[in-house]
């Protein structure tokens, strides 16, 4: 089998870094040990001369705190004893950034952003320089970046993905996703159905559980048997993780326990492999202490907008999608946008509707014209047709029961009626009448004060609150 980098929770080394808020002055000889923990890479020299130069913490023209924004990666390399066992060091050789999270930190430290990248995103590789010879500049995936030349050319390929400078990151490994894990004693999870995945080992009953090391990285890793068997929704499965391990990792049961603390911070520090600054442990005390007020529900996790490419494995980044995303972290304003008030609260993103467009208008053309708006906000477009028999006064969208939550945002943005049709499947038929004016955008609201990935009734369900 084809090991796969299973999502590995990087962002928990940001979560560690809330949690030294709590660490009182007496730990300060136990910080400084710390400091021998941590590998560093200076990724400068690739990066260019004016990396490193934005404040870390404090803003000297404003004297607040600046805006933070850095990358959380994960290594699938197999090298090193805890490594192994995830498919022959010989076969998955070197090592690719499956997972990676560009996370955002508001100055006013009310509010953070995860946004993942989709490893298998499709893009133009930056060249970067590796002992002497210059390699990359071709097609190929988002996550080869790092075989290529490691986290410095993962950042270029970043910024040319995002347009944002970006020159801080973290970067852990199995091993060191484990060992964080271990250390806080566990995370829940909830299943809605049995699971017994052979390629990952994940063997667990419905319901809830309290995962530990390998059976933590085990569900992280699991794929096909969980969600619908995509890259993309495995990445809404981490994101729960996250929001669980967050939480864990904030609770009284961990702050309030100094010899989990220390666990946890050892742990985190021996897996880390960090840029000059970040490395830096009283750098990380100084960016941990204005994070002190940073609570769970502050924080939002999304995907990168994206496209399918057409070979069910690979997708595209949707730009225009996009767009604002990265504008809202180069500005530091907030995200997601404020919902118009005449909008319901909706919870599936239109990139995850797949919907067939029937023209039932009589208007020639209006099927193709109606699908291109629908793509420009994201939606799949699975087929188009005109029904020349037919001419309907009222636009309809045909969902099956099943998917109703998803059909709430395309009733909405083509103001329709909806009809309910049991056993249509996931997608569902946009029937335009004569009354049909456009598609209008939507804004997609958490599912919960910590979870903004998109779910709907048809997919695996996560621990509520």
């Amino acid at each position: 089998m084809t090991a796969r980098w299973p999502r590995r929770l990087a962002t928990a080394l940001a979560t560690v870094i809330v949690a030294t808020t709590l660490v009182g002055a007496g730990y300060q000889a136990f910080l400084g040990q710390l400091q021998g923990n941590i590998t560093t890479i200076d990724v400068s020299g690739e990066l260019g001369p004016d990396s490193f130069t934005s404040p870390l913490v404090i803003d000297e023209e404003t004297k607040g705190y600046a805006p933070f924004t850095m990358v959380l990666m994960g290594s699938d390399s197999r090298q090193g004893k805890r490594n192994r066992g995830y498919g022959k060091a010989s076969e998955l050789g070197g090592e690719r950034s499956d997972t990676t999270v560009l996370l955002h930190v508001n100055a006013e430290r009310n509010s953070a952003l995860a946004v993942s990248i989709p490893r298998d995103t499709w893009v133009t590789l930056p060249t970067c320089k590796v002992d002497g010879k210059t390699v990359g500049g071709k097609q190929g995936r988002f996550n080869e970046a790092m075989d290529i030349g490691g986290p410095a050319c993962t950042l270029k390929a970043l910024r040319d993905l995002t347009g944002l400078d970006i020159d801080k990151f973290m970067m852990v490994d199995f091993g060191g996703f484990k060992r964080v894990v271990d250390a806080i004693g566990g995370v829940e999870i909830c299943l809605n159905k049995d699971v017994n995945d052979k390629q990952s080992g994940l063997s667990l009953s419905k319901g809830t559980h309290i995962v530990t090391g390998e059976e933590a990285l085990a569900f992280v890793r699991t794929r096909k048997t969980l969600g619908d068997g995509s890259d993309t929704s495995r990445i809404r499965r981490q994101q729960a993780f996250m929001s669980s391990l967050f939480k864990t990792v904030l609770s009284s049961d961990t702050l309030l326990n100094p010899t989990k603390v220390l666990g946890v911070l050892d742990a985190a520090t021996k897996s880390l492999t960090a840029d000059p600054q970040l490395s830096d442990i009283s750098n990380l005390q100084e960016l941990a202490l204005s994070m002190r007020e940073l609570r769970p529900n502050q924080m939002t996790f999304v995907t990168m907008p994206w496209t399918p490419r057409g070979d069910n494995a690979t997708v595209t980044i949707n730009e225009t999608k996009a767009a604002p995303l990265w504008e809202a972290i180069a500005n530091d304003t907030s995200w997601p946008p404020a919902r118009p008030a005449e909008q319901p609260v909706l919870r599936v993103a239109p990139e995850d509707i797949r919907v067939n467009v029937i023209n039932a208008s009589g208007t020639r053309g209006l099927a193709k014209k109606v699908a291109q708006q629908l793509r420009a906000q994201g939606y799949n477009v699975t087929s188009t047709k005109n029904d020349k028999n037919a001419q309907e006064a009222t636009t309809t969208v045909q969902f099956d029961p099943r998917w109703n939550v998803s059909a709430r945002t395309l009733r909405y943005a083509a103001d329709a009626d909806g009809k309910r049709r049991k056993g249509q499947g996931q997608t569902m038929n946009l029937i335009l009448g004569t009354d049909f004016q456009e598609v209008k955008p939507v804004v997609v609201s958490a599912l919960n004060k910590d979870f903004s990935a998109n779910l709907n009734t048809g997919d695996e369900k996560f621990c509520a609150e």
